[in-house]
């Protein structure tokens, strides 16, 4: 019933959705310089953002997947390589966090927008649906129905994360300025380690 290593998906998407990115900085701004329930609308607009990318890399994805199963195994291998990617540069980042603090009048779909752009043509968010997906379902198994479970999840998962990082905004944004890359360095590590998990994990072709 449910997908593949389900919980090693929870773990991975927990793990990016605590981790600060443009994302979370940009629904920190908003929401220090429009309060907090006008900078959902700025959360609302990333995860429709991301279902619209999860559609599309997904099921351009499973057009490969169906005839050509034995694709999954080099999607497993990508995704490994691309978590121990993300893992350095998250060691090695140096994490500038600048908090823009221009107020002004701005409509909630002007928030919207924001988070809606800035997710829509983020690179990484692309790349992460079309390497790491693939590790999650079969396209012989109830695709579409674990589909809809990973996108579910994704969706609320990163949206509940998005809301605590505006809902304690202010105080985030000091942590953020006293402590830049804790975060970061943390998250490089268990991502080193999940990358091992999905490594080791035996595709069933």
């Amino acid at each position: 019933m449910i997908p593949n290593n389900f919980l090693l998906f929870v773990q991975l998407i927990t793990i990016l959705f605590i981790t600060p990115g443009p994302q979370r900085i940009l629904i920190i701004t908003n929401s220090m310089n429009y309060g907090f329930p006008k900078s959902l609308w700025t959360g609302l607009g990333d995860v429709s953002a991301n279902a619209i990318q999860m559609i599309c890399a997904t099921f351009g994805i499973y057009a490969l997947m169906k005839p050509h199963p034995q694709i999954l195994d080099t999607f497993k291998w990508i995704g490994g390589l691309y978590l121990i990617y993300l893992a350095i540069k998250f060691l090695r980042r140096k994490t500038s966090v600048t908090i823009d603090k221009t107020f002004g009048t701005r409509s909630a779909f002007d928030l919207f927008k924001d988070g809606f752009i800035s997710a829509l043509f983020s690179p990484g968010a692309i790349v992460f649906f079309v390497v790491m997906f693939p590790n999650f379902l079969d396209p012989n198994n109830n695709f579409i129905l674990h589909f809809i479970i990973l996108m579910t999840t994704h969706v609320l998962l990163d949206f509940f994360f998005l809301t605590i990082y505006a809902g304690v905004s202010s105080r985030i944004a000091i942590f953020l300025k006293n402590y830049p890359n804790l975060i970061s360095r943390l998250s490089g590590c268990a991502l080193l380690f999940l990358a091992y998990r999905i490594l080791s994990t035996k595709i069933n072709l």
